[in-house]
């Protein structure tokens, strides 16, 4: 994560359903609640909802088991092992598969990534 500087937002984003969406970047944020945390960030590339942004957020430290750990392998493409560094800069502006969940507060977020390959394109 190279930038420090985050926009906290409620609410908006696409409604729960999948989509073609283009990687923009992870990003630090803090919650008064919970802590240090990590956005990630989709613009949906296509459709009637094309130009939102999908965003999930997650706790700042990755596992295997963990929604951050998951992320991470959804879009660099590998396994977590300890010691790994995974450096998502390469992924900026790649186009994935994600699909759009709701939470129990009636937001919605980004639930699964999957990497695209010509099946999408």
């Amino acid at each position: 994560m190279d930038s420090m500087t985050f926009e906290i937002s409620t609410g908006g984003g696409p409604p729960v359903g999948a989509y073609k969406a283009k990687f923009l970047g992870a990003e630090a944020t803090e919650h008064e609640e919970y802590g240090a945390g990590c956005k990630f960030v989709f613009e949906v590339a296509s459709g009637n909802h094309s130009g939102e942004q999908a965003t999930r957020i997650t706790s700042a430290t990755p596992t295997p088991k963990n929604a951050c750990g998951k992320m991470l392998a959804a879009i660099s493409g590998e396994s977590l092992r300890p010691g790994a560094k995974i450096d998502l800069a390469p992924h900026v502006g790649e186009v994935f598969l994600i699909q759009v969940e709701e939470t129990p507060s009636g937001s919605t977020r980004v639930g699964t990534v999957i990497r695209s390959n010509e099946a999408f394109d």
